[in-house]
């Protein structure tokens, strides 16, 4: 082969090694880069050592500007980067961080207790131990009287009915090491746990309260005397008239009753929601955020039993509709919360007993109106 021609193919192989390198990443390709461009250079000169026997004269080297070295830096950097962003660093704190405990306690995401326990009418009679109330049955009406003649009678009607002092309690025992515990409130939580499980009680006996010894009278109670002449409308199903005739067959014969509230059940205000015409639109307009049907204010209730659900047995009360001013409340102690660490002393036990003294009763007449489910 000839020498000039083999030395101008190898000045353009390194030229073409020299692109590949100002663009090549990987470690390993750069390496062989190198090696070749080595082998090339060694064998350039001696191509040019021949040329230089051959004519007796001095062929100036082509230098390609110390190629060797500057690659050789690059490819120790490179190679470097390369290197170190393969590794994945963990340091000794790393390998010795402790588990680590959030001081955050995560509440119940929902709401526990029905917003009925609000709305009532709530008395506060501290120091109280019954509570004696009168109520309206009807009023008289006038008559025309002749000359001489006795006055028409008009006196009212009245109701008398007393609500006895009722006892609810909750108890609560939890371990010192969760009391002392920093990390966690686990103390507060069971504060508020009690709280909570009081109100729970009282919103299942202002509905379902029997009415008998250390009980509420429930709205649901046939004890209720003011309702006890007011008799259940009762429907086998919710359909589209429901609502209608619920709302007509509360109240008097002289207006549509205004201010009254829906309480139900959850499974039954999605009943509602489900109504639809016989063109697919829906039959009611449900706010979720102002809990309104078709502008009539509901609350849900969990203790009424729902009409739609079939495990719901016939001539069992399940809603209920009316003014909440005419179910009252009263307090006769405030909450009582005690703790003690004697009772389990030598288990470490902390014990939280909490206890409110309160009652209740519908005070209005036929203030409200009980809607049970009838058999299909």
């Amino acid at each position: 082969m000839n020498l000039e021609l083999r030395r101008k193919e190898i000045e353009s192989r390194l030229t073409e090694i020299r692109g590949l390198v100002d663009n090549e990443t990987d470690i390993t390709r750069l390496e062989t880069l190198e090696n070749e461009t080595s082998e090339l250079q060694e064998e350039r000169t001696k191509i040019e050592r021949k040329m230089q026997i051959a004519t007796k004269t001095d062929i100036k080297p082509i230098v390609i500007e110390n190629h060797r070295s500057v690659d050789k830096e690059k490819l120790e950097t490179r190679g470097k980067s390369l290197k170190e962003s393969r590794i994945i660093q963990v340091s000794s704190e790393e390998i010795l961080l402790p588990e680590h405990t959030s001081d955050k306690l995560a509440p119940y995401p929902f709401l526990q207790v029905s917003t009925l326990v609000d709305r009532v009418n709530v008395i506060n009679l501290n120091g109280g131990e019954t509570y004696k109330k009168s109520f309206v049955k009807s009023n008289g009406i006038a008559g025309t009287t002749l000359e001489g003649q006795p006055y028409s009678e008009t006196e009212p009607a009245f109701g008398y009915l007393t609500i006895s002092k009722v006892k609810i309690t909750a108890y609560t025992e939890i371990t010192e090491e969760l009391e002392k515990l920093p990390s966690i409130p686990y103390q507060a939580e069971v504060i508020r746990n009690i709280n909570i499980a009081l109100r729970k009680k009282i919103s299942e006996q202002i509905l379902r309260g029997a009415g008998t010894t250390n009980t509420f009278t429930g709205i649901f109670s046939e004890a209720a005397i003011a309702l006890a002449d007011k008799p259940a409308l009762e429907i086998a199903a919710i359909t589209d008239s429901t609502l209608d005739d619920i709302i007509f067959a509360y109240g008097g014969d002289e207006e549509v009753e205004g201010g009254a509230v829906l309480i139900l059940n959850k499974n039954d205000l999605r009943a509602f929601a489900g109504l639809k015409t016989p063109e697919g639109r829906k039959v009611h307009t449900i706010d979720y955020v102002n809990n309104t049907i078709d502008g009539i204010p509901y609350i849900i209730n969990s203790n009424c039993k729902a009409i739609s659900d079939p495990s719901t047995t016939a001539g069992e009360y399940s809603i209920a509709y009316g003014a909440l001013r005419n179910y009252e409340v009263p307090i006769f102690s405030p909450v009582e919360i005690g703790k003690s660490t004697d009772y389990k002393f030598r288990d470490g036990i902390i014990c939280y007993k909490a206890s409110v003294f309160t009652g209740g009763n519908v005070v209005g007449y036929n203030g409200f109106l009980r809607i049970k489910k009838k058999a299909a």
